[in-house]
């Protein structure tokens, strides 16, 4: 389908451009063909040779009426000179897309594509005028003459053409707005405006008002940068070849006109790549801002910890002094079994805020952390405990799974216990708030319960001498702007959440030497899984 749709636009091309020719070949003011010959063999190189010939040759056929039968010996100059300029094109191509970017994301590929044509055009004339001066076409006193109408005209349609074709691939989709459309009409006036100042009643014969064209095309690269200045450059370009035919300018000025023609094009496509590359780097300056700002409010965070983590350390560590009293006075008081089970508990709790509190501070402060020897089962089965009362809270079923493929004994991985346990019960803690709370508060009932279930899971990791571990619910899943952003910190939909929660268990798993990932489950919901270092193994893993 490329192959016929591209020979039919390429004879359409040349059909509407074939105007003021020099002699019977393509020597014409524009060649837009030749701006459609060098996307095509920027884009595939080598091998776009053989469609570009059968283009040019089918051109000559249909456009120019070169007669086949009986097939005339002074066939051979057009067949040679077309394989000459495809190969030609075919080269020049290959190199430009081994040093630009060919959607043309830089000032520099600009440059670049407009000095590289405009050399391999002028190799690629230099043989094609050759060969039909030898055949006879042009006097050798001509040569230069001829050269100069063809290089500048080819030059040209790669000016105006090129870039179309090659950022036109990701042009975004075009999306209908009465602001933008008076927009389009009021430049597209204004381009039809300046024609006629040129070309009109009141035109004289030095065409004085020409340069008037660059206001519009100037206004409209600066408004749209790269892309509208291809647009308004091909537009402004169709323009003045119409007003040309419909005015009848002599072919004897049709040089003159070609050279305006040229520093008109060119000039719109540079400024529209400059402001274009502006724009990018406006926007690479925003986002280092933006990174500039998450990282200072980091920054706030964590001096905020350590500081919350040392006025609470006095508080807590009285909390602890009365809860152990008072389970002291309840076993001397011989009180009820209940109470000293309950005074029991808040000792755990309180004596584990400590140890979390310290374990906090020192890791803001980037001191060692505790890292010690530290059996799979034992973490998931305390983190079991520990998230107890977060599941009476929301109504959900924690449970624990081991892959069978585990050895067994359960391997043992080195790391902060306290930092490990805060991980995974953050993990729990996101998975039971995006399944919600239960019906008016109340447990939920059986049906919904198999529903509202997270699973802290241990499985091999795909890397050797690692273990995974994670959490997996029967929630919602993720949302797709949640996604993008998942673990970028201060990113939250929760209306009381701070987006610090995914960012902190990164970095705490990560400075155990492991990755954490996030996926949706085969059956639904959300899996996030981590992965740490089994015991004994070296930085990354591998066996120390």
């Amino acid at each position: 389908m490329f192959v016929p749709a591209y020979l039919a636009v390429h004879l359409f091309l040349d059909w509407i451009s074939f105007i003021h020719a020099v002699s019977s070949i393509n020597i014409t003011p524009w060649n837009p063909p030749a701006g459609l010959m060098m996307g095509v063999s920027v884009l595939f190189g080598i091998r776009a040779v053989p469609l570009v010939w059968l283009a040019l040759t089918a051109a000559d056929l249909v456009v120019r009426d070169l007669p086949i039968t009986p097939l005339p010996m002074t066939l051979w100059a057009p067949f040679l000179a077309n394989g000459v300029v495809a190969m030609g094109y075919g080269i020049a191509g290959w190199l430009l897309r081994r040093a630009i970017d060919p959607g043309l994301s830089r000032l520099r590929d600009i440059v670049l594509l407009l000095g590289g044509s405009a050399a391999a055009v002028l190799g690629i004339g230099l043989c094609f005028i050759a060969i039909h001066t030898a055949a006879g076409l042009f006097e050798w006193t001509n040569f230069p003459q001829v050269l100069l109408r063809y290089w500048t005209g080819e030059v040209i349609g790669i000016a105006v053409l090129t870039p179309l074709v090659l950022i036109g691939r990701r042009m975004p989709a075009l999306r209908w707005s009465w602001s933008g459309a008076a927009e389009t009409l009021a430049q597209g006036a204004l381009i039809g405006f300046t024609l006629w100042l040129d070309f009109g009643p009141l035109a004289s014969s030095q065409y004085e008002h020409f340069y008037l064209l660059f206001l519009p095309a100037i206004g409209i690269a600066v408004r749209h940068g790269l892309v509208g200045a291809v647009v308004a450059s091909v537009a402004t370009q169709a323009g003045l070849i119409a007003a040309i035919q419909a005015t009848g300018v002599d072919t004897d000025r049709m040089a003159h006109f070609q050279l305006l023609m040229l520093t008109l094009a060119v000039t719109i496509l540079l400024l529209g790549a400059v402001v274009s590359e502006r724009r990018r780097a406006e926007d690479r300056l925003r986002v280092r801002q933006s990174d500039l700002a998450h990282a200072s409010r980091l920054i706030e965070a964590g001096e905020m910890t350590a500081a919350l983590a040392h006025e609470l350390n006095q508080p807590l560590a009285a909390t602890m002094g009365y809860a152990r009293a008072a389970r002291k006075v309840a076993r001397l008081e011989g009180a009820s079994p209940r109470l000293t089970e309950i005074l029991d508990k808040t000792v755990t709790q309180a004596e584990r805020a400590d140890r979390v509190i310290r374990s906090l501070r020192d890791f803001v402060r980037k001191g060692a952390s505790d890292r010690a020897p530290l059996p799979v089962a034992t973490l998931i089965a305390d983190c079991l405990t520990l998230a107890g009362p977060l599941a009476s809270r929301h109504a959900v079923e924690i449970v624990a799974e081991i892959d069978p493929a585990l050895p067994a004994p359960l391997p043992t991985i080195d790391g902060d216990a306290v930092q490990l346990q805060q991980a995974i019960l953050n993990l729990v803690r996101n998975a039971a708030e995006a399944m919600g709370e239960g019906t008016d508060g109340g447990p939920p009932a059986q049906a919904q319960t198999a529903r509202r279930r997270i699973v802290i899971f241990a499985c091999p990791a795909a890397q050797p001498d690692f273990v995974a571990i994670g959490v997996r619910d029967t929630g919602p899943g993720l949302a797709e702007v949640v996604e993008r952003n998942l673990f970028a910190p201060f990113v939250t939909t929760k209306p009381t959440g701070m987006g610090l929660g995914l960012s902190i268990v990164r970095t705490i798993v990560e400075s155990h030497g492991g990755t954490l990932t996030a996926r949706s489950g085969a059956t639904g919901g959300t899996v996030f899984q981590f992965t740490i270092p089994a015991h004994g193994a070296g930085k990354d893993g591998v066996p120390a």
